[in-house]
């Protein structure tokens, strides 16, 4: 089945490309960050910006270098000039997302200063923001997609497996009702009227999954509706299998294939629904980056093009990839393709 998937370059192009950004954003203190990768200072050996990449930030303190970079931002650059740090070698960026500099305030595009995507209007580093919002702008598309998945699966199997009563008085009404408000607008009224300081990354997680499950519990009913009529399904109950067991040992397994096409499809979706509301303010808040609340900035200086260009194309390469292996995932499922 893989192998069907990857097929079409279309689709290898595509999980080449989720997997890189994977790789960037559970990397990204190693590649863009204000503290050295590795440094000698006055005869100790440094290794502070390992300390930020996880599961070291959980149990390391702060080493020597990272507390004097927090107080004075000209540490490093000092110290070379003293002869203090020596064999300093910095990561591929040497800006921290949230490090503002005067100097670089608007200023586009520079290689030799290693500002690689230019800066914002706040002086901070383009490259470095985006490549943290990577992980931000991802950590909310895999978490809400799980969360509207275990609600889809849970409210639709019960509706698909029971039947009668249960299905048409409580499940399909209130897939009905969530249904009949606009997604995202629903998610901007409840983001809107929570109060400021519980408006989170987690929160935003917990709003698009709690309002993005309708269509899994859709595919997941209507699988079940089929899927409970089989004979397997049939000699199972007459063995005394309980519900629990034939949704778990055999409806689950083979509806799955629709419903992982679904969540894939989701993903993209809910990138694009936090893109959306930290452009407009409701998401993730600053100065934590995400590449919705970096595109948002384009709106005070349409003259510094970079500033929404280059999250721009990352938010469109992420929902088409995610939306090319989907479609992939679609075809490499489907009985007619896998009996042909």
């Amino acid at each position: 089945m893989i192998r069907k998937i990857v097929e079409r370059g279309s689709a290898k192009l595509a999980l080449l490309f989720i997997l890189t950004m994977a790789l960037i954003s559970y990397f990204a203190p190693l590649i863009a960050n204000n503290k050295p990768l590795f440094c000698i200072y006055k005869g100790n050996v440094h290794f502070s910006a390992f300390r930020d990449l996880f599961p070291f930030n959980r149990f390391l303190k702060p080493d020597e270098i990272t507390l004097k970079l927090q107080a004075n931002p000209y540490f490093l650059e000092n110290s070379r000039k003293n002869g203090e740090i020596k064999n300093c070698l910095m990561p591929l960026s040497p800006y921290s997302p949230l490090e503002t500099n005067i100097d670089d305030i608007s200023s586009p595009p520079d290689l030799k200063n290693k500002h690689f995507f230019g800066c914002d209007d706040n002086g901070r580093d383009l490259f470095s923001r985006v490549v943290y919002g990577s992980k931000n702008s991802l950590l909310v598309g895999f978490v809400a997609v799980f969360i509207a998945g275990f609600l889809g699966m849970f409210i639709g199997g019960i509706g698909g497996y029971f039947g009668g009563v249960v299905d048409r008085l409580i499940v399909s009404r209130l897939i009905e009702v969530m249904l009949s408000f606009p997604s995202f607008f629903l998610i901007i009224t409840i983001a809107a009227v929570m109060e400021p300081k519980y408006l989170n990354i987690w929160t935003l997680m917990v709003i698009i999954g709690l309002t993005s499950w309708t269509g899994i519990a859709r595919y997941t009913r209507g699988e079940f509706i089929k899927l409970k009529q089989s004979d397997f399904v049939s000699a199972s109950k007459t063995m005394g299998a309980s519900a629990f067991f034939v949704i778990l040992r055999h409806l689950i397994p083979n509806a799955i294939a629709p419903i992982i096409v679904t969540l894939t499809f989701g993903v993209g979706g809910a990138i694009l629904a936090e893109s959306g509301l930290s452009f407009l303010g409701i998401g993730v808040q600053p100065p934590e980056p995400s590449w919705g609340n970096v595109l948002s900035l384009i709106q005070k200086s349409w003259g510094a093009w970079w500033i929404g260009v280059f999250p721009g194309i990352m938010i469109f390469l992420s929902v088409l990839s995610y939306n090319l292996l989907g479609d992939s995932l679609r075809d490499a499922l489907d009985p007619k393709e896998l009996r042909r």
